[in-house]
């Protein structure tokens, strides 16, 4: 689903090139709304106003701060820009800001941009224009995927204005459109409290719709809220969508509870994480390498929070030079695959490079291992399929859901299709409909199975096997039960292990026991002979005479089930295998008078309804009945 209509437009350029009189100009908005922005005579904060188009969208526009300071502001404003509308004074030329910006917004990946040569009025002369604009030129030359257009204007006369913004609605209408997205995402870059409304919010809409009344989560710290008011460049809507300026009134939160950076979002949708898989370059111009392990300020939509780059391939990235990273955070962020960084010093004051999340919610990586580096490239270069692969293969022991590594690894929605596609192909095994295992883990959980039986059964010579809970919490003391019921299925369906009454034992194992030492097997069967068609509750039957005898009560019962002298109806109920067949016959009779429910079934039999409800669904499993109605038929 895509959304053609919504875009931002950012500024950017030195501080007093006339980015804030420019955008009043177009727009009629004086995006310098605080005191000491108009006592200073320069923007702080990153203002906020709209253009509207001729069909009557409305397009927002960021009015970001200038100067060297207020760059933190600026990118925290500049998550969601589709279009840079650069600004470079016709008297000053291209100044250092002007360069700092540029490349910030090469880092987070917009593509699009046009130039507006401001104060033409104060420029010496035509030639002095014409030479501005050829520098201006030289610098953009294959910075954006089409040359950005150099449109000379004026605030103070107006010259120009009317070209700049017809050259603004050609550049919206030639940006791509944008994908809509399950789950709405919202960086808060504004956080206040409007009278008579309570807790505002806002920021650029990244992706998803949201919708009046819809539950949202605020990321990291996980606060529930719902939305109240939605308003999108001061009208009330019902629906914001990617690509607009979003102002969300929150219930049941404070502007206390709240920080600029934080995201809201769809709950569920985003996992915190202290760990950020990236690829990273430095810009070429960076007049400072970066050392493994040094400290950085990283940048991520509106959040800034310190960080240990930890680089993967390399002990020090010099101006120009790109690598893996893993970005060790102070704090917990939110992101997805895709997501753009900047990075910046904080002594001095400088961005010296950005890049990529190629994992929003790793785990933590050694660097310098061929198989961490293999990893990162599939990350970056991978097709789905191998990130599938990857992403369960990296989930030992946990077993997670496709649902869930979609979400950690932000895969997308094929992700289910490429799994079974891997399935077939004996890559991964499906536990479950939407649960796999990579065969490498199979074997290797397969290799711990054996090895625990082994140990088990060298140990307890008498028992019939090991429980199935006490080898969950061995083997994978987190999997859902689901899964384990796969892999389960999948050892007995390979014979590499027997499953009886809850218990698991090697397939090249048998119980021993000794009647010479134990005459409880016989005392077993002779005890449920005769109590014929009623039986006492498995666990009442001949409690253990001796500590010997208890240990070996199960090997007993599995030893005279497998001789078939006993039959097992369910985990309360055993019975002689002679009455239990007698039973059977007496059902076939019941039956030719109709379907056999149990209250006439126990009258039969003269015995309990449980004992009655417990042969008749122990037939069925068998496949010997059949239900009709509230009884039961032979088949």
């Amino acid at each position: 689903m895509a959304n053609p209509r919504h875009r931002i437009i950012g500024t950017a350029g030195h501080v007093d090139h006339g980015k804030t009189a420019l955008v009043f100009a177009l727009t009629g908005v004086d995006t310098d709304r605080l005191a000491e922005e108009k006592r200073r005579g320069i923007t702080i904060e990153n203002g906020y106003a709209h253009l509207t188009l001729p069909d009557g969208r409305l397009i927002g526009v960021i009015d970001v701060p200038g100067h060297e300071r207020f760059v933190r502001h600026m990118l925290a404003g500049s998550g969601g820009v589709d279009i840079a509308l650069l600004v470079v004074a016709a008297d000053d030329g291209i100044m250092p800001q002007t360069r700092e910006h540029l490349d910030i917004l090469k880092l987070l990946g917009v593509k699009r941009a046009v130039v507006a040569l401001s104060k033409i009025d104060l420029a010496p002369d035509k030639e002095w224009i014409e030479l501005v604009s050829a520098e201006i030129g030289s610098l953009l030359n294959g910075v954006f995927e089409v040359d950005p257009p150099i449109i000379p204007v004026s605030t103070r006369t107006g010259q120009g204005i009317e070209n700049l913004r017809q050259t603004l609605f050609a550049a919206v209408e030639a940006c791509p459109a944008k994908p809509v997205g399950r789950h709405f995402r919202l960086p808060l870059d504004r956080v206040f409290t409007r009278p008579g409304f309570g807790t505002v919010v806002a920021g650029t809409l990244l992706g998803g719709t949201v919708s009046l009344g819809d539950p949202a989560l605020v990321y990291p710290a996980g606060q529930e809220t719902r939305i109240r008011q939605i308003q999108t460049h001061s009208q009330v809507v019902e629906t914001a969508y990617p690509g607009q300026r979003v102002a969300l009134n929150l219930a049941n939160l404070k502007k206390e509870d709240l920080n600029r950076g934080d995201v809201l979002a769809t709950p569920g949708s985003l996992t915190p994480s202290l760990f950020l898989d990236a690829q990273i370059a430095i810009v070429p111009t960076s007049p400072f390498s970066l050392k493994n392990g040094r400290q950085a300020q990283i940048h991520l939509a509106a959040r800034e929070v310190r960080a240990k780059v930890i680089l993967m391939g390399t002990a020090e990235l010099a101006a120009g030079q790109t690598d893996y990273a893993q970005l060790r955070l102070a704090e917990p962020v939110v992101a997805r695959r895709g997501d753009r960084l900047v990075i910046r010093l904080s002594s001095p004051a400088i961005t010296i490079g950005g890049g990529e999340v190629l994992d929003p919610a790793p785990q933590r990586r050694r660097r310098n291992k061929p198989e961490t580096l293999k990893r990162y490239e599939t990350l970056a270069t991978g097709g789905l399929r191998s990130r599938v692969e990857l992403a369960v293969r990296e989930r030992p022991g946990a077993f997670a859901t496709i649902k869930e590594l979609i979400l950690r690894s932000d895969l997308g929605s094929q992700a289910l299709a490429e799994a079974k596609i891997l399935a077939d192909k004996g890559v991964l095994l499906a536990l479950a409909p939407d649960i796999f295992i990579h065969v490498a883990e199979f074997t290797a959980l397969t290799n711990r199975l054996q090895n625990l039986l082994a140990r088990y059964h060298q140990e307890n010579p008498f028992s019939p096997g090991l429980s199935l809970e006490e080898i969950r919490s061995r083997l994978a003391p987190r999997a859902p039960s689901n899964a384990m019921e796969g892999l389960f299925a999948i050892w007995v369906a390979k014979k590499l292990a027997l499953r009886e009454e809850g218990l698991m034992r090697l397939s090249s194992f048998e119980p021993q026991v000794d009647e010479a030492k134990n005459q409880y097997l016989e005392l077993l069967a002779q005890s449920y002979e005769s109590m014929a068609w009623s039986p006492l509750a498995t666990s009442a039957v001949l409690p253990a005479l001796t500590p010997e005898s208890a240990r070996n009560r199960k090997a007993a019962f599995a030893s005279l089930i497998q001789s078939g002298r006993l039959e097992r109806l369910n985990d309360l109920y055993h019975m002689a295998q002679k009455p239990y067949q007698k039973a059977f016959e007496e059902f076939k009779t019941l039956a030719q008078k109709g379907p056999v429910e149990p209250g006439p079934f126990r009258d039969r039999l003269q015995t309990s309804r449980k004992v009655a409800v417990a042969l008749l669904e122990n037939y069925e499993k068998k496949g010997w009945a059949i239900k009709s109605g509230a009884g039961r038929l032979p088949r």
